[in-house]
């Protein structure tokens, strides 16, 4: 879940007054000054807490992490921990791990009249977040986008007739279609790596399409926040997203997803302070000098931080899809150069001898010696050029159309 780079400003210095914290989220940005803090985490890092709570159809997913020191690039999931939504009217639900740190449950239709917190057990401690209601969710109107000089500009649109949401987040996955450059008609001799041979040994012009369609996805990477409360109409278009112009992402087919959380007050300005700190000094997947205080706490120990802020709502959803013939001139550039080898004297690898860095793709003169239809020279290119899969998935999305 398009890199925002941000520089460091002013107010550095007072954020960073307590703890440098390692908060976990979906993105790297590159800072351009290196900040070196005199804080640290303690040794087992200070508990993070991520997700929000679906009171709709759709699944719940909590990811649990630790933070680590500004010198450690690694993230440290949180394991084996139990974990629980508890609701005031003595209903409770237990999350399964189902990949480490991610604690999952499906299916849950909260009342929206009462209000439910998390408690997590983990490390023989335990944590539970502040009771906090169910929030009014508006579904997604549209998700709209507008064609200009720097790309595509892409918007989710949503309204409240109850005028009830003030407050809202929302996060997307994008995929989008790849098509190889070129699709070949010879390939390596699985026998002799350094020959290559057609890929019909009958038919000489066969050509082998299996890697010219793929797909790849990927999800939003920085914080997206808006609010209606100075406005006298709950209504809202904010923009999620920008495709550059000239993108693979829309060489041929893209489709965004768009999910949509409404907060509360106290659940946006907490979002509002991670999203200043991510934009001052990195992302929320980076270090960040400041003390987060959310609504969970520990049980076990009063005076130990945790990061994080739950928050309850029916997630809504959108998708939509823009095609490259939507989009004129839009001068998608491959930057696959052909290179003309000989066969028997191709070095395809890189140093380590399995590395392949070039893939053949059409033969352009034979020979008779030392086999008829032998391959003399043929053309080439970078992998990703000639084989999808390289930076893609053959899967074909469910929705695909």
């Amino acid at each position: 879940m398009s890199f925002a780079h941000i520089n460091m400003i002013s107010s550095l210095h007072a954020a960073v007054k307590k703890y440098l914290i390692y908060v976990s989220s979906v993105l790297v940005i590159a800072c351009k000054e290196h900040y070196v803090s005199p804080y640290v985490s303690p040794n087992l890092g200070y508990l993070v807490v991520e997700g929000i709570i679906n009171s709709g159809p759709g699944s719940t997913l909590i990811k649990l992490s630790r933070t680590t020191a500004l010198s450690d690039s690694s993230r440290t999931v949180e394991t084996g921990a139990q974990v629980f939504i508890e609701g005031n009217n003595s209903t409770n639900y237990t999350l399964t791990e189902t990949a480490k740190g991610q604690y999952m449950i499906g299916g849950l239709t909260l009342d929206p009249n009462s209000k439910y917190r998390l408690r997590i057990v983990s490390n023989q401690k335990e944590y539970d977040s502040d009771f906090v209601p169910v929030n009014r969710n508006p579904p997604i109107d549209s998700i709209s986008w507008a064609y200009r000089s720097d790309g595509v500009h892409i918007f989710a649109n949503t309204h409240d007739p109850s005028n009830i949401a003030k407050y809202f987040q929302w996060d997307f996955t994008e995929t989008w279609e790849i098509h190889s450059q070129y699709i070949p008609d010879i390939l390596y001799n699985p026998n002799n790596r350094g020959e290559v041979i057609h890929f019909n040994g009958l038919f000489y012009y066969v050509h082998d399409s299996s890697k010219y369609q793929c797909w790849h996805s990927d999800t939003s990477q920085t914080i997206l926040l808006g609010s209606t409360a100075k406005y006298s109409i709950d209504t809202i278009s904010a923009p999620i997203n920008l495709v550059e112009k000239g993108s693979v992402k829309m060489s041929v087919l893209y489709s965004i997803n768009a999910r949509q959380f409404a907060l509360t007050k106290d659940a946006y300005e907490f979002l509002q302070k991670m999203q200043k700190n991510s934009t001052q000094l990195g992302t929320v997947f980076d270090a960040q000098p400041s003390e987060l205080q959310g609504n969970i706490h520990s049980v076990s120990d009063p005076s130990e931080m945790v990061i994080g802020y739950v928050s309850i709502c029916p997630i809504q959803e959108k998708r939509t899809f823009i095609s490259n013939s939507d989009l004129p001139d839009w001068n998608y550039q491959s930057n696959c150069p052909i290179e003309i080898q000989t066969n028997g004297k191709f070095n395809n690898y890189a140093a380590d001898g399995i590395t392949t860095l070039l893939l053949p793709i059409e033969w352009l003169t034979l020979a008779s010696h030392p086999y008829n239809g032998y391959i003399v020279t043929f053309t080439s290119a970078a992998v990703r050029c000639v084989d999808c899969t390289a930076v893609g998935t053959k899967s074909k999305p469910a929705f695909w159309p």
